[in-house]
């Protein structure tokens, strides 16, 4: 088997942050069942034990950190090129950048974006806070700390819509705090099929928590623009990698398909979602519109805002 078709990834459905999330899990053995026609490779030698011929499989560049007086370059273990697609491990022995304050970041191709997923270094149940890299240039970023000082690993996480994907990763001992990330909540019930209303598959996640709560209750409502309802309790998926009860400050769900599929039915467009959240006893409540507030880079999920607010990490 060659390796696949250059392709667009998931990055497409949904927001970057909850996709580096699904990546990174994936490289702590839990890979997603949708992603399971992916060429398997190892870091550092992903072309040749991609299946298929290596000759035929043109290598991303390599992203270079630097900090301070040190500089990596390193080469992505999960990618989509010109040539093909491939999803590999990270390297067994993570590079280390050592220790300084800040970093910069550069991919020699222009228009990229960049997400850098920080977790506590080699605790693959730990929290994973996520934060975008700010242009310095065409070609270069800054990667500032994120959470508390403390030794990470990171997986930087580059796209440009339309031309494909990186990811590579390396380990940062950060000296001093970084900002937290807030909250971010998403759902995908309904969608567009050439002017049909359908459903794709229903899912629900949210991130950054404070902390993975106790107890947690979910309730979707669907509401036609002609009033007619549906209410259900999606159902929740571990997503967490082995060995591992959850993933800290993350929650998913995943179906009932069905349900998405009798919401299609039930009227004209546009629909009102509202979502329920009741997390260790506190209701937090989410409405949004869809297709109105659909995410045009990231259809047919809707962003959600929760009130009150989802408890942070502070």
């Amino acid at each position: 088997m060659e390796p696949k078709a250059h392709r667009r990834r998931l990055t497409d459905m949904r927001p970057l942050v909850v996709v580096l999330l699904a990546l990174v899990l994936m490289s702590c053995g839990n890979e997603p069942a949708s992603n399971g026609d992916r060429t398997a490779a190892q870091a550092g030698t992903a072309a040749e034990e991609a299946e298929g011929s290596a000759e035929e499989l043109e290598m991303p560049p390599d992203v270079v950190v630097t900090g301070g007086d040190e500089e990596l370059s390193l080469t992505p273990y999960v990618f989509c090129w010109s040539s093909g697609c491939v999803d590999g491990a990270p390297p067994e022995t993570v590079p280390e950048v050592g220790s300084p304050g800040q970093l910069t970041v550069e991919f020699p191709v222009e228009g990229w974006e960049f997400l850098a997923s920080f977790q506590a270094a080699g605790d693959t149940c730990a929290r994973t806070q996520t934060l975008e890299l700010e242009p310095l240039s065409a070609t270069t970023y800054a990667l500032p700390p994120a959470g508390p000082a403390g030794t990470y690993d990171v997986d930087l996480f580059g796209r440009r819509d339309g031309d494909g994907d990186v990811v590579v990763r390396f380990r940062w001992t950060t000296p001093e705090d970084g900002p937290s990330p807030a909250p971010e909540a998403m759902m995908a019930v309904l969608a567009d099929n050439d002017g049909t209303v359908d459903s794709y598959g229903v899912e629900l996640s949210v991130v950054n928590l404070a902390a993975s709560p106790e107890t947690v209750e979910a309730n979707v409502t669907v509401t036609a623009a002609g009033g007619e309802t549906l209410t259900y309790q999606p159902t929740p998926a571990n997503h967490a990698p082995e060995g591992c009860s959850s993933v800290e400050g993350a929650l998913f769900w995943e179906g009932p398909a069905e349900k998405g599929l009798e919401a299609a039915a039930l009227g004209d467009a546009p629909f009102t979602y509202t979502v329920e959240l009741v997390l260790d006893g506190v209701s937090h409540v989410a409405t949004a519109v869809w297709p109105d507030d659909e995410m045009p880079d990231y259809a047919p999920s809707v962003p959600l805002t929760f009130e009150p607010e989802l408890p942070a990490v502070t």
